[in-house]
């Protein structure tokens, strides 16, 4: 059965992408060692370059994967073997992180957070002050609990200790702010089908800092792997920059042309608009659910991400049923990913071309659902809360 083509897809990825994005990528197929193709990869890379924030030619490198095989392929590629590394970890991707350095042999110490708090600066100041670590591994939004790591400050404390940071922002990317090398963020990695507003398929990592270039540079003969090995993969991106042909392996050809197509989009937006846009959109869900009686993971507004949100399901009321009613009703949620929250949570993904209108629809079938489940729900409150903050932000 396929889905209903109006359903509202609020998950926390992959998310809807514009109609026009789909008609671009689909508007012919590029043969991937044409000139014509080298010259959109090559605005591909550029155009992601400013969204970060990464100063110069610093190299950015997209390729066939996950946000999985993008965190993977920074650290073998950066830190040499038998590196020690410092995980933050506010979740289930937090503790990715971490499993990925174990399995790569890397010296691994994880400090964790409470479920919807994350881990206190000072704490993190004062391990790495210890020293004897080589890079500090956090997540910008942790989707699993919808807390936002404080990026900047985390940089600024990994320089301080001479460590290298490293940031997933698959869930952060072109929706909050970030700007890469004026902050001292070294490595950045990310995906395609968040934010981005492009289908999954796109592994993307970049170098914002000088001292992770030369670190890439250093470590270039220890990495065992052929398809990941970066120095590899720099002198195709390279001669795309500069409208050449190259070729190390095959690439997503139909989504790098969708992905550059959607940088393009983000771009004319403008940055500072579309991280206005999804603060908004979060701060009215969130009211919106406060305002029906349900608590919000994430234990404070300031570390509230303004991607995705987490709420814990009122006493008796199932998730997984939950979101099986929405999804009768044409709007998708995701369940929990988190250990501590199954059974007890759900998740709504508010980021890329998600509007008002969207927020609007899912408060106003949770009333509805919710009621229908049993829950005392005065229908309206919900809205009313989410309306007034679009007015009061006049979006």
């Amino acid at each position: 059965m396929y889905p209903d083509e109006r359903r509202i897809l609020l998950t926390p990825g992959p998310v809807v992408f514009s109609i026009d994005n789909l008609r671009y990528m689909l508007s012919t197929v590029y043969e991937h060692t044409s000139i014509d193709f080298a010259e959109i990869y090559g605005r591909a890379i550029k155009k992601f370059r400013s969204i970060i924030g990464a100063n110069g030619n610093f190299p950015v490198f997209m390729f066939s994967g996950s946000g999985t095989l993008a965190m993977e392929a920074s650290l073998i590629n950066i830190l040499k073997p038998g590196s020690r590394v410092l995980v933050v970890s506010h979740g289930f991707f937090g503790d990715r992180w971490a499993e990925i350095a174990r399995v790569n042999g890397y010296d691994v110490k994880v400090l964790y957070s409470d479920v919807g708090d994350i881990v206190d600066l000072g704490f993190i100041a004062e391990e790495l002050s210890k020293g004897g670590y080589d890079a500090l591994l956090v997540t910008h939004v942790e989707t699993s609990t919808g807390v936002r790591a404080d990026v900047r400050s985390l940089a600024s404390i990994a320089s301080k200790y001479n460590t290298l940071i490293f940031v997933d922002g698959v869930s952060s990317v072109a929706a909050e702010p970030l700007d890469c090398s004026r902050w001292g963020v070294d490595v950045l990695v990310t995906t395609s089908q968040k934010a981005l507003e492009t289908p999954p398929g796109v592994s993307i990592v970049a170098l914002c800092t000088s001292r992770a270039v030369k670190a890439l540079e250093a470590n270039n003969g220890n990495v065992r792997s052929f398809y990941m090995r970066l120095s590899d993969w720099r002198k195709v991106m390279e001669a795309y920059e500069d409208g050449r042909i190259s070729y190390h392996a095959t690439p997503p050809t139909h989504l790098i042309v969708a992905l550059e197509r959607a940088l393009t989009r983000i771009l004319e937006e403008g940055l500072e608009a579309r991280f206005k846009r999804h603060y908004i959109l979060a701060k009215a869900l969130r009211e919106g659910i406060r305002a029906l009686g349900l608590e919000v993971v994430a234990k404070r507004e300031e570390i509230a991400s303004n991607t995705v949100t987490a709420v814990y399901t009122p006493q008796g009321v199932d998730p997984i049923e939950l979101r099986r009613r929405l999804a009768r009703g044409n709007i998708i949620i995701a369940l929990p990913l988190h250990p501590a929250l199954r059974g007890k949570s759900f998740r709504i993904g508010h980021m890329g071309s998600v509007n008002h209108n969207d927020i609007v629809a899912v408060v106003a079938l949770l009333e509805r659902t919710l009621a229908s489940m049993g829950v005392k729900i005065e229908l309206g409150s919900g809205l009313r809360a989410v309306q007034q903050i679009l007015l009061t932000e006049n979006l």
